[in-house]
């Protein structure tokens, strides 16, 4: 099953953040850039926008909106209710900045850190490693050959993570991953 490319666009004033962000994505098969600009994003449909807390009080987007910068806070967004995630600048790494916007792609709000309630941790390593897989867009039986195990047990190791994240899909499992600071 095929999965098609969901477009992003960036809007960032700063260009090192905008060119770093652009290549954090540029690996993922499933996120393809649409445009990177420092203002005035060209009209053109997008399934998720990248933009800076500055952009945000200036542009405006029909789509999922991640919030990108160092002044990132819970109520940073205002009343705009398409922003779906924020990444801190400081505390973010490749990893989660394409599952966040891969999950905000899906639909999925990713709160910040400090909103989420805390809950016990008890994923081993072979459970995180799955999880890191799914967050990098692997299915099942990808997921099980990288592993060297069966796709019966992969689907329990996934199934044993989203109960553990008190998830209902594998992209929340991701998404609360994320949020956890699990990977």
């Amino acid at each position: 099953m095929d999965i098609e490319p969901k477009w992003i666009g960036i809007v960032h004033e700063h260009d090192v953040l905008r060119r770093g962000i652009a290549g954090c994505l540029e690996d993922d098969q499933f996120l393809t850039l649409a445009f990177a600009v420092p203002v005035d994003p060209p009209e053109q449909h997008l399934d998720v926008a990248i933009i800076s807390v500055l952009a945000l009080s200036t542009t405006s987007f029909d789509c999922p909106i991640v919030v990108f910068g160092d002044d990132v806070r819970p109520n940073s967004s205002g009343n705009n209710s398409h922003v779906y995630a924020t990444v801190s600048l400081g505390i973010v790494t490749a990893e989660q900045l394409v599952a966040t916007v891969r999950a905000a792609a899906a639909g999925l709000r990713v709160q910040a850190p400090d909103a989420v309630p805390t809950r016990p941790r008890r994923l081993d390593e072979r459970r995180l490693e799955v999880l890191r897989l799914l967050a990098s867009g692997e299915t099942t039986r990808a997921i099980s050959d990288k592993l060297c195990y069966s796709e019966r047990t992969i689907k329990t190791l996934i199934r044993d993570v989203e109960y553990e994240l008190s998830a209902h899909s594998r992209a929340q499992a991701v998404a609360a991953a994320i949020r956890q600071g699990l990977i």
